[in-house]
């Protein structure tokens, strides 16, 4: 008798009863939900409802079925699952994510047959759940995305012969081609039977036979040798396929097919081995969250479809983070070319239960996958959560314990205790990982130092309570870094052209930031399409400052040779996260094609101090190539140009493994009429073509002579800013009243009386304070830090703008501020401006995740019959001058403060223009 199956996919009726239990003959009312899927991607009144629910359909048994061995399959039910058949209950399953299965035969009739399902998905009541209240199970990113619950992967009913196969592991020896092979049975085999094994090759022919008998056993080992194997890589996918045939009498009973691959991985002086050769994992974290099913996938062709744009992005992992996926996930990225780190979902709290099911959930996970060639390292925690490593010294013996249980029971794979964010750490991990997230390139300078730590040694990554177990040989590496982008909301809108329902999650997060619903409303209202134009050219260049973020961000990885790669955060967005390389449904970034040139094996990186530039200086860029994947490279050029060849240079090397240093590029900045962006090309050249590019991009501006807004003459109370407004050419007055500006790092009394009796004030507010007595109108107009707040931007990113008109038109670039303001980024914002304010007065702004919490960096507002400009870019850094962008920024300052002054000072300053 061979295997058949059935799928039970499609229409159930379904009713949801929340936290009461009820019995399915009560039922009296029913809905329709589709399986697999969870219920809260289903029903607009179940989004954040956990609870118990009723599944239940009908299936005509086939004629040929009956008295036969039958079998009902779940994928994976969460939480917890009663199946009745015919109003018997015939199994229970507790856990989530994992696939369980009952022999049903017996109960099944000719005909008509009823299958129901009773799920509990648990809140964290333990009155209402006290068998396992939701903190004491393993969900995951349930906490952040919301819950998953119900009959969220495939049903089957399959008939089998009473004797089967029920699972297969295969392990694979690259070295020598043996093939070790248990095969476990249903039951212990009471006649005598044989099980004929074949490994066919990556081209279907035969490579190995073998016979073993089976009578009298439950569990069977064989060993094979497959010659002349082909190793499985990301550049090579090479998969081999074993069939287990059991057999009765010479003839065959059941039979059942795993594919597996020759691959090896291991870590060994600081790197990561695959197949014996250094790996540089380019990788990032993928949620494994689909745009309508939550987590159930919605096809074959969708995974490949994602994972083969994962490649052409240049990655070659994937970190599929803590939760179990669907089984087809490692089937595609076994075929795709992708490896993957996969984790443990984690629990809300470590307690004797919770410690239970997270054993029992991560054995199933690594018998149930165990045989995917993609898989090369297992997570057992992410960040702490669910557990205490710091003040907790029985959680870290446990952490440690089930890492050293988890390397015996699957020595295969790679194993990290805990990946961990401050103030977590590692226990003994075999590899030394952290997460660290800084927004570029407002934090450069944080940025730097933690990968020039980590590429040392130096962060806290371990614990320091006497406890650690380290080598310092475990490869080095960030396994968590990003900044956000946005998607465009209409590309994401569904066939009925309304946005998805998971517009309107989010809100509950970083106080409203993360809310999508409402942005094209909120773009508008603050002004912003008069800085951008349009929603989608603010979107387009929020990607754009995603990339120009990840590529300094990966460079500076780059340049450090002792890290042994990096994650990214994240493949795609997921629901209102939005730091994806695609967004949630797989539709590419604005950089997809050329993401690959900063994120591959062999890549330039360049080093710079700035990039803006007045007309002439001399610039200097380091010059150097990072080779990952371990080989040496001969015949190479380095070549570097500006202005399509005008100026340029190149140098032979080789490329060895790790970071090749090169000459400098070393060239005056090119003469310009007005500001401009120019770029410097870079790439590596080999007989056969070229291998990398890479560019740098240089803002010049042409010599300042004086001035913009013509002679003007300053006074302020510091003797500092006065010097400083000499040296750039500004008269200095004797007093207030006697000067055209009056320039001042605070707004006290003495200045707003200034401001009222007619005074020009241009304020550098370095500093919180009130600017209250110039918004009488307005409460709270004040100047605040970033720090401690979500203007930071330094995970869900700040986007910070500057209105490339008037005074501010000689600024090349933008809107989205760049490299070129590297030195001015303020550490405060004016916050609770209105949106009066945006349409108009507001010159610079930031808006945070999907455009919320405005805040202004330069705002003028008339206040009786003067005008104050306040800024808090920090524009007194550097030397006067020595800063091209400070410089037009305080010029355009002091434009601003003067415009409509009268009419003869207009006149003045155009004469002075012409």
């Amino acid at each position: 008798m061979q295997r058949t199956t059935l799928s039970l996919d499609g229409d159930w009726d379904f009713q949801f009863f929340g936290d009461e239990d009820v019995a399915l003959q009560d039922v009296t009312e029913w809905r329709t939900a589709t399986v697999p899927g969870p219920w809260q991607a289903q029903f607009e009144d179940l989004r954040d409802r956990q609870g118990r629910a009723w599944y239940r359909r009908s299936i005509e048994l086939p004629m040929d079925w009956a008295g036969a061995p039958v079998f009902l399959r779940f994928g994976a039910v969460n939480y917890h699952a009663r199946v009745l058949v015919n109003g018997i209950e015939v199994a229970a399953h507790e856990g989530g994510y994992l696939p369980f299965e009952a022999s049903v035969g017996r109960f099944l009739r000719p005909g008509r047959n009823e299958i129901a399902v009773a799920v509990t998905a648990p809140t964290d009541d333990p009155d209402a759940y006290p068998e396992f209240p939701f903190a004491e199970t393993p969900f995951g990113k349930q906490s952040w995305y919301g819950p998953l619950s119900g009959i969220w992967q495939s049903v089957t009913m399959e008939r089998r012969a009473a004797d089967h196969v029920t699972g297969l592991r295969v392990v694979g020896e690259l070295a020598d081609g043996s093939v070790r092979i248990a095969v476990q049975l249903a039951q212990p085999l009471r006649r005598d039977h044989d099980i004929d094994l074949e490994i066919s090759g990556p081209d279907g022919v035969c490579a190995s036979l073998a016979a073993v008998a089976a009578a009298g056993q439950d569990r069977v080992t064989a060993e094979m040798v497959v010659p002349q194997v082909q190793a499985w890589s990301p550049e090579s996918p090479t998969l081999y396929r074993l069939t287990a045939i059991l057999r009765q009498d010479g003839e065959s009973v059941d039979s059942r097919t795993e594919s597996f691959g020759f691959r090896t991985v291991e870590t060994r002086d600081g790197r990561i081995c695959l197949n014996g050769r250094p790996i540089l994992l380019r990788s990032a974290l993928d949620q494994d969250y689909y745009p309508d099913g939550i987590c159930t996938v919605p096809s074959m062709e969708f995974l490949e479809d994602q994972f083969r744009k994962a490649k052409e992005l240049g990655l070659n992992c994937l970190r599929c983070h803590i939760k179990v996926p669907d089984p087809r996930y490692y089937e595609a990225a076994d075929r795709i070319g992708l490896l993957i780190w996969t984790e443990l979902p984690n629990a809300g709290r470590l307690t004797e239960q919770s410690a239970r099911r997270l054993r029992a959930t991560l054995q199933g996970i690594v018998e149930r996958d165990g045989n995917h060639p993609s898989i090369i390292c297992w997570t057992i925690i992410n960040e702490n959560w669910g557990t205490d490593l710091v003040h907790n010294a029985e959680h870290r013996a446990w952490v440690n314990k089930t890492y050293g249980w988890l390397k015996a029971f699957d020595p295969t794979r790679l194993v990290v205790d805990n990946s961990p964010l401050w103030p977590s750490f590692h226990v003994q991990s075999d590899i030394e990982d952290y997460h660290f997230y800084a927004a570029i390139p407002d934090h450069r300078g944080s940025w730097d130092g933690f990968v020039e730590r980590m590429a040392n040694r130096r962060e806290a990554t371990y614990t320091h309570h006497g406890d650690a177990k380290r080598t310092g040989q475990e490869p080095v590496m960030c396994s968590e870094f990003g900044n956000w982008g946005l998607p465009d909301p209409k590309t994401l809108r569904g066939a009925d052209g309304k946005e998805p329902w998971w517009f309107e999650t989010g809100h509950d997060w970083g106080e409203g930031v993360m809310y999508p619903h409402g942005i094209e409303t909120r773009f508008t209202a603050y002004g912003l399409d008069r800085v951008f134009g349009s929603l989608e050219r603010f979107v387009e260049a929020a990607q754009w400052q995603q990339f120009r973020a990840l590529k300094y961000q990966i460079e500076a990885m780059r340049r450090q040779p002792a890290l042994a790669g990096y994650v990214i955060t994240e493949f795609t967005d997921c629901h209102w996260e939005s730091n994806g390389l695609l967004d949630m449904r797989r539709n590419p970034r604005a950089f997809h094609g050329v993401f690959h040139t900063i994120n591959a094996d062999t890549v330039i990186v360049p080093q710079w101090d700035r990039v803006a530039y007045w007309e002439g200086e001399e610039i200097r860029v380091g010059l150097a190539a990072a080779q990952g994947n371990g080989e040496t490279v001969t015949g190479t050029e380095l070549r570097w140009t500006v202005d399509a060849g005008a100026v340029g240079g190149s140098e032979a090397m080789d490329l060895e493994p790790g970071v090749s240093h090169g000459r400098e590029a070393v060239f005056p900045a090119p003469t310009v009429e007005r500001p401009e962006l120019h770029r410097l090309e870079l790439e590596i050249a080999t007989p056969d073509g070229v291998l990398a590019t890479n560019h740098v991009e240089l803002a010049i501006h042409p010599r300042r002579t004086g001035p913009s807004a013509g002679p003007a003459t300053v006074w302020t109370p510091e003797a500092e800013l006065a010097d400083r407004f000499a040296a750039l050419g500004y008269g200095i007055a004797a007093d207030a009243a006697g000067a055209d500006v009056v320039v001042a790092r605070r707004l006290d009394e003495e200045r707003c009386a200034e401001v009222r009796a007619g005074a020009r004030l241009v304020l550098l507010a370095d500093e919180p304070q009130d600017l209250q007595p110039v918004f009488p109108h307005f409460q709270n107009v004040r100047v605040v830090s970033r720090h401690g707040s979500m203007w930071l931007g330094a995970w869900a990113s700040s986007f910070s703008w500057v209105k490339r008109s008037g005074p501010f038109a000689r600024l090349p670039g933008g809107p989205l501020i760049d490299h070129s303001f590297d030195r001015v980024i303020p550490d405060h914002v004016i916050a609770n401006c209105t949106t009066w304010d945006f349409q108009a007065r507001v010159h610079a702004g930031m808006v945070v995740g999907w455009v919320h919490k405005p805040a202004a960096l330069i705002v003028e507002r008339n206040c009786g019959h003067g005008r104050m400009v306040a800024t808090t870019f920090r524009l007194l850094r550097d030397a006067p001058g020595a800063d091209p962008t400070a410089t037009a920024l305080l010029d355009g300052l002091v434009e601003l403060a003067l415009k409509g002054r009268d009419g003869v000072r207009e006149e003045r300053v155009r004469e002075t223009a012409e």
